[in-house]
């Protein structure tokens, strides 16, 4: 008999169009193998019955709730005032209230589920921290999947707005000291990034922990593919309906692109993802710029490029598209922080440099060497298979976690 793992996630499987969905989406194929698993979460009412029959051929019980803020303009509207106010009572952001007092409040999921019948619960983010108080009096070992350091995604998205300083620190803060003391709340925490589980155990020394990187399918959804198209083609990719890639198109088109345009003037530069804002899908009317947009085989444009360029900044978080990329055969040239904390080695597929003008200069180096590249193909495909494949992440981490329930198989 398998033992029984209860999943509550606001987050659904669903469509596999960002990291987070599809990071629910794989553990869920490595857990059902290892456990009878319930799925607690919501969804639009419109769309309630199509998503619990998705949602069923996933695990054994799909649980799906109609989500309280989206089932009329009223609702969404007095939700999100709502919220908001809190949000700005608080230092949280309006999603955390949405979330843990509206849609999965503690007493929302005891009206739906007999918390004493699990043998784990395994949490999606920490914004529904205050129902592991159901489980306590039961002995259930609570377990989170952080996904990343909330409040370091709080503190890049307020450093782009027109607040003065000082509020911009406290409501970092403020967040920061709410998600860290919801944190004593679970049994066990799951971290995406080697350097943020370090960060935890730091701050609560002797507090179990685990490392489970974002993993792919190496073998069906990303095969090795590496074909680069002439003339040279560097790409961003990543999905653009988010801040950080909007700024990193610019960054790479704006900074880095004139570099190689200075010596390489027939190089292409390819923005890839889907949900691109208006100001990026004119971006194509310039010469040599290419917008893709939604492409349903996205390793399939990718394998065309000849290398992937990935700047960023900030020390939190999984950049899963990098993994996707090395996993088609494609070199990517980075800033460090792209991938801080993933266990990724340089010189394997990967290069890592600070400066606008070296990340330019390793590109044209690349490209002026066709043999080097062709090996470093080869060499970012290797990595990925001895790291991230979905043996190596989602299926250690279903038996780490089947570790932690004693109940016979």
């Amino acid at each position: 008999m398998k033992p029984r793992l209860l999943v509550i996630s606001a987050i659904l499987p669903f469509p596999l169009n960002s990291g987070q969905r599809v990071r629910v989406y794989n553990k869920l194929l490595a857990l059902r193998e290892l456990f009878h698993i319930t799925f607690l979460g919501v969804a639009p009412p419109a769309g309630l019955d199509q998503a619990r029959a998705q949602l069923a051929e996933l695990v054994d019980e799909p649980v799906l709730l109609p989500a309280r803020a989206r089932q009329h303009l009223a609702a969404r509207a007095w939700h999100g005032a709502g919220s908001h106010l809190r949000a700005l009572r608080s230092g949280l952001r309006a999603s955390n209230h949405v979330v843990g007092d509206v849609e999965l409040s503690p007493a929302r999921i005891a009206a739906h589920i007999d918390p004493a019948s699990y043998d784990l619960v395994l949490y999606e983010y920490w914004h529904t921290h205050a129902s592991t108080a159901l489980f306590r009096p039961h002995a259930i070992p609570c377990a989170l999947d952080m996904h990343d350091l909330c409040w370091r995604v709080v503190e890049r998205r307020l450093r782009h707005r027109p607040l003065p300083a000082g509020l911009r620190r406290r409501r970092v803060a403020a967040y920061r000291q709410q998600e860290e003391a919801a944190w004593t709340e679970y049994d066990l925490l799951i971290a995406i990034n080697a350097a943020e589980e370090t960060y935890v155990q730091e701050r609560l020394p002797g507090r179990p922990t685990l490392y489970a990187p974002m993993g792919i399918d190496t073998a069906h959804t990303w095969p090795y593919a590496w074909n680069p198209a002439g003339p040279p083609r560097i790409a961003f990719y990543g999905a653009l309906g988010s801040l950080g890639n909007q700024q990193g198109v610019f960054w790479c088109l704006e900074r880095i692109m004139p570099l190689v345009w200075a010596t390489l003037p027939e190089a292409e530069f390819w923005v890839v993802g889907g949900s691109p804002p208006p100001e990026i899908s004119a971006l194509a009317s310039r010469p040599q710029v290419h917008v893709t947009g939604y492409v349903p085989d996205v390793a399939a444009t990718l394998a065309q490029m000849s290398l992937v360029l990935c700047p960023w900044q900030g020390k939190f978080g999984f950049r899963s598209r990098v993994v996707e990329v090395m996993a088609v055969g494609v070199p990517v040239v980075a800033t460090p922080d792209a991938v801080f904390g993933m266990g990724l080695a340089p010189g394997r597929g990967l290069f890592l440099h600070e400066t606008d003008e070296a990340l330019a200069n390793q590109c044209l180096a690349l490209l002026h060497d066709p043999a080097e590249l062709a090996a470093q193909s080869r060499l970012a495909r290797q990595q990925v298979e001895e790291t991230f494949s979905f043996q190596a992440t989602y299926a250690r981490l279903a038996q780490a976690l089947r570790a932690v329930v004693q109940v016979s198989p």
